[in-house]
């Protein structure tokens, strides 16, 4: 069974589909990510809907960036394969990110992607990047999920 954090925002568009193709799924406060697979446990992904909200989560000075690491921290700690899945971009592997630039704030491409290779090499996070219409299919995929 797919489980779902009763605190994921913005995901009518993988409900719908969960719901049209009859997969079971049940919303669950979740201490890390966003989805898990009950048949896959060693596996969660946190969905970003794109890097301006990754760049947000990172940032320095933010509460965001603690409360990020820790669910990191958390991961690693208990030998979850945590990957955070990024939506809504024209990246393909985590080099691409170096291309990117905000319209929000004055964190380039360069400095995301230094913060994103950190991580990996810290805390082992996967980033995965996919197109909005792609999502609920890579996030099965990943899960391994079979209904």
């Amino acid at each position: 069974m797919l489980i779902v954090d009763t605190r994921e925002k913005k995901w009518d568009h993988i409900k719908q589909y969960l719901e049209k193709n009859n997969i079971d799924y049940e919303e669950r406060k979740l201490d890390v990510g966003d989805y898990f697979n009950t048949d896959n446990p060693g596996v969660v992904i946190d969905r970003k809907a794109n890097l301006q909200e990754v760049c947000s989560n990172l940032q320095s000075g933010r509460e965001n960036i603690h409360r990020f690491i820790n669910e990191c921290r958390r991961a690693r700690n208990a030998h979850i394969r945590f990957i955070v899945l990024v939506e809504g971009n024209n990246c393909k592997t985590l080099a691409d990110v170096k291309l990117w630039q905000s319209k929000y704030t004055k964190h380039t491409g360069q400095w995301l992607y230094r913060e994103m290779l950190r991580l990996f090499y810290a805390y082992k996070v996967e980033w995965v990047f996919c197109k909005k219409n792609e999502t609920v299919k890579t996030i099965l995929r990943l899960l391994e999920y079979d209904k």
